[in-house]
């Protein structure tokens, strides 16, 4: 008996068309989904860079009076951190409560705009093994409904050749399901060590404007 193997190649696109178009559109969102995911994390590391001395400079410069030379120094770091505790510097002379909850009107701000289109993956991550399955259900239902009409061992012989085709934008939607998922995770973690620099820089801010003179 002469073994066969299928290449890589004839797996993903030796089927019908339906299966071809749907391991193409799901290769497809999956590539959009690497790049996104390279693209943010890029993103949300540069964000996740801060001064360790922002806080002791600013302290620094409204114990000499300077609140604007603060402001400007916070602009110039010009991250998520500075830019909370620029938002706070602006609110200076306000009850303590008022700026606290600028503050927090802002770190959600910054939240948003680091949580942008990261439900894309999320989506992705449930969506594409069921559009794989789907579409592995229609090809084997097509192959049954031919089955049907044929003798049964043409019938056994089409069954062997066509039954990968069914496997394959299951699998493709799996995988790239599998990736989403790990992917989403992955930025979720950044973005709450994100959150939670800014809440800790806001909580810092606050002591140091309400300390004792």
């Amino acid at each position: 008996m002469v073994k066969q193997n299928i290449s890589v190649w004839e797996f993903l696109f030796g089927g019908g068309l339906l299966s071809v178009c749907l391991v193409i559109v799901l290769l497809f969102l999956g590539i959009a989904a690497i790049f996104f995911f390279v693209q943010k994390l890029v993103a949300l590391n540069r964000e996740n860079q801060v001064d360790p001395y922002l806080l002791k400079n600013v302290n620094d410069l409204l114990n000499d009076g300077r609140i604007q030379s603060a402001i400007d120094f916070c602009r110039r770091d010009n991250s998520p951190e500075s830019r909370s505790v620029e938002k706070g510097l602006s609110r200076l002379g306000r009850p303590v409560g008022e700026i606290s909850n600028a503050m927090e009107t802002h770190a959600q701000i910054e939240l948003n705009r680091a949580e942008k289109n990261i439900n894309f993956l999320a989506t992705l991550s449930g969506a594409a093994p069921m559009l794989g399955l789907l579409g592995g259900v229609l090809v084997l239902a097509s192959t049954f409904g031919t089955l049907s009409k044929t003798e049964t061992v043409v019938s056994q012989n089409l069954l062997a050749a066509d039954f990968y085709k069914a496997l394959a934008p299951s699998a493709v939607g799996l995988i790239v399901g599998f990736l989403s998922y790990v992917f989403h995770n992955i930025l979720v973690a950044k973005v709450d060590y994100l959150l939670m620099k800014i809440q800790y820089h806001t909580n810092e801010f606050l002591d140091i404007i309400n300390k004792p003179s």
